[in-house]
């Protein structure tokens, strides 16, 4: 796969010193390191950034298309993820969709057309490890980049347990023209309770996910 080879990351866990050197210097990537506004510290925090030279990427690949890509949320059903607890390739979204609203999370279709610049879509994903979860995504979009924040608005639960509260989850992807390149950058932010069993599952489904959408997102610019 294209831009594997140039890969850098940064993973903080519980009261480690949170220092983020991989945060493109460009105004949606700086804004996407804002976005966690919850009361309590992040957990996890998670930070990848990918590099991918256009000159290995198929013609036509440019903001406007990679802005139709982060919008086409029911692309996502189906994506696989390797789960470290499990030692195997998993299906990480059994399905996945927008919705019209918070309320009556009646499905939708992708919202695809024109700029991403303002808009706020909300979705459903059935995720493998906790079942139907519910983003609102926030997103923007300049001439050489384009962002998205997913922010959970309804709780995430594990069996019975609530793994995180809502918008204790924040998922941030941007991607920026940067010349011959393009740079995807990809932060996650996550608070949980402190239980044993939980933590390891949070850890290994977040690190699991910023892989993961990465592989979809480049999956998408192949099509």
């Amino acid at each position: 796969m294209f831009g594997e080879q140039n890969v850098q990351q940064n993973v903080f866990l519980n009261n480690d010193k949170v220092e983020l050197t991989l945060t493109p210097d460009t105004p949606l990537a700086q804004q996407a390191v804002t976005t966690w506004n919850s009361k309590e510290k992040p957990r996890l925090t998670n930070e990848k950034l990918f590099s991918l030279k256009k000159s290995e990427l198929p013609e036509g690949v440019d903001i406007n298309k990679i802005s139709k890509i982060v919008r086409s949320i029911s692309t996502m059903k189906g994506q696989t993820y390797y789960s470290n607890r499990h030692k195997k390739t998993e299906v990480l979204y059994h399905d996945a969709y927008l919705i019209d609203g918070p309320k009556s999370k009646k499905p939708v279709a992708d919202d695809t057309e024109g700029s991403a610049e303002g808009k706020v879509l909300y979705c459903m994903q059935d995720d493998n490890s906790f079942g139907k979860c519910y983003y609102k995504l926030n997103y923007h979009q300049t001439q050489n980049e384009v962002s998205v924040c997913f922010d959970n608005f309804e709780s995430l639960k594990f069996g019975f347990i609530t793994a995180a509260k809502a918008h204790n989850i924040k998922i941030n992807f941007v991607a920026v023209d940067n010349e011959d390149e393009f740079l995807i950058y990809l932060i996650v932010q996550a608070y949980y309770p402190r239980i044993s069993v939980l933590e390891d599952k949070m850890i290994d489904s977040f690190n699991a996910r910023v892989d993961s959408i990465y592989k979809w997102f480049v999956g998408q610019l192949a099509d």
